[in-house]
């Protein structure tokens, strides 16, 4: 039918037959010999001064020829676009306006996703305003960052003939090859008034990444168990990043036993601030709530590149752009009364840049730049208190190396911190005479300085443990070594503190005569700062060391003086009842010969023997 026809028509946006005029056209046509009104209408929009006389240019496939023309498609129609000329209708909307609308098939008022319409450059992504859900919330977030005033520029990557992946960036790429991403650190702390509605619910935290397919990813961190009101989680997340320009971070509060969203809230990357930050909550209205937020702690860094790999920051962005971002810095070892100082540069800034600015503002400093440098200073943090304390690294910073580059290939993830100093010349020469002379020191002196040390009775889990320990620990050490060794035992946990403990040595000598018996182990209680090896070394015999609590020892030395005591007593007491009966014993001088005096030797002896009794 005609009307069938009129239909099919219309629904050829990306056909080669116009068909309809659009707005704005003059509908009067001059009619040329052997050639239609449409080929009339193709050959004017193939005008040698249109920009739009390419073959391939999606413009001709949509037919909106002037600036001024405005294409309103429908989502499903627009998503085919996106598929299929990706790069060509990015090119199409850096002169073109271009509308989306949700589909009629969305009978429940429900929106389609609009961060992928955006990636392509549409201008304007119409949404169903009287269904709260993702989309809009996302809608929402994305005009925030500006103050709501309804206009937000696209990424230079999508208009901008300076931008280095200009016309080549295609955001349904699974692979960007030569291009390192930004890794970024998320860290949620804690939480206050998570869920106003429940006080008793175990909440959980969702973090979604949403941007182009390469960069998005989803994390959950664990529940809390009926805790709302100051939940702990303090979890750590790592994810890349590319195309920063459009990302967005969502938090999402849900209750982990019905999985039902409290609170949410959505940040553009781009508008989160690093550092230590608490982020408001909205509830599904999208409506703020003033007593509830998220501890965050977000950080940003850079691998440096190698190879031909260049950082996608810099593909993606102008470098006008990029220079006019401001960074602050902090310098350590300026002289003053202070003991670091900060300093604000661009992302372009170098190291002999910000060198000369230092020496311009700081007082007290020589006006030649050659004598002044700056040091690169990672100091590694030891997880363990038992752990060695490595020396930190150092290296001079040079010239012309960038300060931003080098502040986000900083990973304190790894284990280390770190940090620049300023220095003078002499200052480094100094250092390096003294290291020179204590390596030659560590030299002279023994090539192993550790010995191995077996403690006994450290836990019922643990009846002995073999530590690597330097020749100069103290008891103490060996005792902090020890307990950390045995961190998960049950009476360890119970009394973690080394000060509670006490090394007791026990060496057995060897006898002298192997006849003899065999002998006592001899103990004593070696001091807190005594060396352990010293007293080690000088067993002439077994000897081993045993870890006891104070409390014990203690113990055993009241034990011990009580006995003593209660000898002492019983003596006392037989001395009493001596003088009490009269008994006195002097010495008899009888014959040994003499009958009389055997009898009164006996009855002395039973007179002692009932005195006793």
């Amino acid at each position: 039918s005609s009307r069938g026809k009129e239909r099919k028509s219309r629904k050829s946006i990306f056909g080669n037959n116009p068909g309809r005029l659009s707005p704005g056209e003059s509908a009067t046509l001059a009619k040329a010999s052997g050639k239609g009104p449409f080929d009339v209408m193709r050959q004017t929009w193939e005008d040698p001064c249109s920009p739009y006389n390419s073959p391939a240019s999606l413009s001709a496939i949509i037919r909106t020829p002037k600036c001024y023309h405005i294409s309103s498609l429908n989502e499903n129609a627009a998503k085919r676009l996106c598929r299929r000329y990706s790069q060509k209708l990015i090119q199409h909307t850096t002169c073109q306006l271009l509308r989306t609308y949700p589909a009629a098939t969305r009978i429940d008022s429900s929106n389609p996703h609009p961060l992928i319409f955006w990636l392509h450059g549409v201008q304007l992504v119409a949404l169903n305003y009287q269904t709260d859900d993702l989309p809009l919330q996302l809608n929402a977030a994305m005009f925030e960052a500006n103050g709501g005033c309804g206009y937000v520029l696209k990424p230079p990557v999508l208009w901008d003939k300076n931008c280095s992946m200009y016309q080549q960036f295609c955001p349904l790429e699974r692979d960007l090859d030569n291009k390192e991403p930004a890794i970024y650190s998320l860290t949620i702390v804690s939480g206050q008034n998570v869920c106003p509605s429940n006080s008793t619910g175990s909440p959980c935290i969702e973090i979604d990444v949403l941007g182009m397919p390469l960069d998005s990813c989803h994390f959950r961190t664990k529940p809390i168990h009926r805790n709302t009101l100051n939940p702990m989680w303090n979890e750590q997340f790592l994810f890349r990043v590319h195309f920063e320009d459009l990302v967005f971070l969502r938090f999402a509060v849900v209750e982990n036993n019905s999985s039902a969203v409290t609170a949410q809230r959505i940040i553009p990357l781009k508008a989160l601030k690093r550092g230590y930050r608490h982020v408001q909550l909205h509830n599904l209205h999208n409506e703020a709530l003033e007593i509830s937020s998220l501890f965050i702690n977000s950080r940003r860094m850079e691998e440096s590149p190698s190879g031909n790999t260049l950082p996608a920051s810099v593909l993606f962005s102008m470098g006008e752009r990029r220079d006019a971002v401001t960074y602050k810095v902090t310098i350590h070892g300026i002289p003053g009364p202070e003991p670091f100082t900060v300093f604000n540069v661009s992302g372009g800034t170098t190291a002999a840049q910000l060198l000369h600015q230092l020496l311009a503002t700081t007082k007290g400093t020589e006006s030649c730049a050659a004598d002044y440098f700056l040091m690169e200073e990672k100091s590694f943090i030891s997880k363990e208190k038992s752990e060695c304390r490595k020396p930190p690294f150092q290296r001079v910073i040079g010239p012309e190396e960038g300060l931003v580059q080098l502040l986000n290939s900083w990973f304190p993830e790894e284990g280390y911190v770190g940090r620049i100093i300023f220095k003078t010349r002499e200052e480094n020469l100094n250092e390096r005479n003294i290291l020179q002379e204590a390596k030659e020191e560590a030299a002279i002196g023994s090539e192993d300085d550790s010995f191995f040390v077996q403690v006994h009775d450290v836990s019922p889990e643990q009846p002995r443990t073999v530590i690597k320990a330097p020749r100069f620990s103290t008891a103490q050490d060996v005792i902090q070594q020890t307990l950390c060794k045995a961190k998960y035992s049950y009476s360890i946990l119970s009394n973690p503190n080394p000060s509670d403990y006490v090394l007791l040595e026990e060496v057995t000598k060897e006898p002298a005569n192997k006849k003899s018996s065999t002998p006592k182990p001899s103990q004593r209680i070696l001091s807190d700062q005594e060396c352990v090896f010293q007293a080690q070394s000088k067993w002439k015999g077994a000897g081993k060391f045993i870890l006891k609590l104070k409390e014990q020892v203690q113990a055993a030395r009241d034990d011990k003086r009580k006995g003593i005591s209660f000898t002492s007593e019983l003596k006392k007491l037989t001395k009493s009842s001596k003088q009490y009966r009269g008994f006195t014993s002097p010495p008899l001088q009888v014959l040994p010969d003499s009958p009389q005096s055997k009898d009164e030797r006996s009855a002395c002896s039973l007179t002692f023997s009932d005195v006793l009794e």
